[in-house]
């Protein structure tokens, strides 16, 4: 072996390479994920944000994962279940999760029980404790109890969250804010502009066999009383009136007991798709012409901001939440749900026809707006204190 020349210069010594920032390790609380507004906006925050930067796990209290557990942990997270049954010792539960996760953040996402959430996050030492407000309510009647119980966890809240964030002004509300309070502010969701890439109108209506020269009253969303699901039946007949031709597309998940219940003989209307729960949005959004939103109660649906970013006029019962939307972007026409069946058929034909030009318009305002999902995984990522490096 031949030895080494002494005079040669020396090779600068190895430095070990830079050592990469650790990701935050972000911990969800949340009913469970089945298919339905809150479950899909995370999952696109989830998705965008990748593991590198923030390990996501998802705790669920409902008793049961949901049929979107797959996709979360396709996109790199963890679910796990702590269930809030027996209630009284669910703190005691959820505490020693958090103990084993020994998470930087804790999201919950369960209304006003955040409270609980947050409270055993504040005694583990998790330094950020976000409360994520998605409606303007919990639909639980008014009673002394449940005004008792809202109250006490608005207090609790007050003394353990380091943010309260609400989709709208109107979900903050619901959380009590108090006044000059900076932790209680609004992050809307964010829409995935490319949700409906590959799809289009012709394309679309040919999966459900509809005419391409007809109007087409769009919904989509679950079967649940909030909803408001039967009123779509009604609207449609109405509308019959007017343009015999009309159809209506309904899709989401739970069935469609909701519908046949409140109109015998629904499912067998040759004008009436009733598809079911579907794996993409895209041929529902691209298939209609209007899309239909009757709900008695709503935080931010983000099956409207998919609909206006595609152009596809939405009408919408005239909630608060939804009147503090119609502000930010262009296509959402408000209806009391007391104006009735016929007003709405009106209004619906009406924005049906709107032309190629107002369409592209639509699209344009939203696709430019902070409502797109971009913009807000970004304010994900502050608040969570991820590095933004890629």
């Amino acid at each position: 072996m031949a030895l080494a020349d002494p005079t040669a210069p020396h090779p600068a010594p190895r430095r070990p390479p830079p050592r990469s920032t650790p990701a935050v390790r972000v911990l969800h609380v949340v009913g469970c994920l089945d298919r339905g507004g809150i479950e899909t906006a995370s999952l696109d925050v989830c998705r965008v944000v990748p593991p590198r930067q923030a390990q996501q796990t998802f705790v669920t209290v409902n008793g049961v994962t949901g049929s979107l557990a797959p996709a979360y942990r396709d996109a790199g997270a963890t679910v796990v279940q702590c269930p809030v049954r027996p209630r009284l010792l669910f703190p005691l539960r959820l505490w020693r999760c958090l103990r084993v996760a020994r998470p930087d953040v804790v999201v919950s996402h369960i209304s006003l029980f955040s409270a609980a959430v947050l409270a055993a996050a504040r005694v583990a030492r998790v330094p950020v404790r976000i409360a994520r407000m998605w409606s303007e309510g919990d639909g639980k009647p008014a009673t002394l109890r449940r005004r008792l119980l809202r109250g006490l966890c608005r207090v609790v809240l007050a003394h353990t969250a380091t943010d309260v964030l609400g989709v709208t002004a109107a979900a903050v509300d619901f959380a009590g804010p108090r006044p000059h309070d900076r932790r209680y502010r609004v992050l809307p969701n964010g829409v995935d502009t490319t949700r409906t890439d590959g799809w289009d109108r012709a394309t679309a209506r040919r999966r459900w066999d509809l005419p391409g020269d007809v109007p087409v009253l769009g919904f989509l969303g679950r079967a649940h009383p909030v909803k408001n699901r039967p009123f779509l039946v009604e609207v449609h007949r109405a509308a019959r009136e007017h343009r015999p031709d009309a159809r209506l597309l309904v899709a989401g998940p739970l069935g469609v007991d909701d519908l046949t219940a409140a109109h015998p003989g629904v499912d067998r209307d040759p004008r009436v798709v009733l598809a079911g729960e579907v794996e993409e949005v895209g041929p529902v959004l691209r298939a209609a012409d209007v899309l239909l939103l009757p709900s008695l109660r709503e935080g931010l649906p983000g099956v409207v901001l998919e609909a206006l970013a595609v152009g596809v006029p939405v009408v919408a019962a005239d909630l608060p939440s939804l009147r503090e939307l119609s502000g930010l972007v262009a296509g959402l026409t408000l209806v009391p749900l007391s104006a009735g069946p016929q007003v709405w058929a009106r209004v619906a034909l009406e924005q049906a026809g709107a032309d190629d030009a107002r369409r592209a318009e639509i699209a344009r305002v939203l696709r430019g707006s902070p409502l797109t999902l971009d913009h807000v995984a970004r304010q994900w990522r502050r608040l969570w204190g991820v590095d933004p490096a890629p």
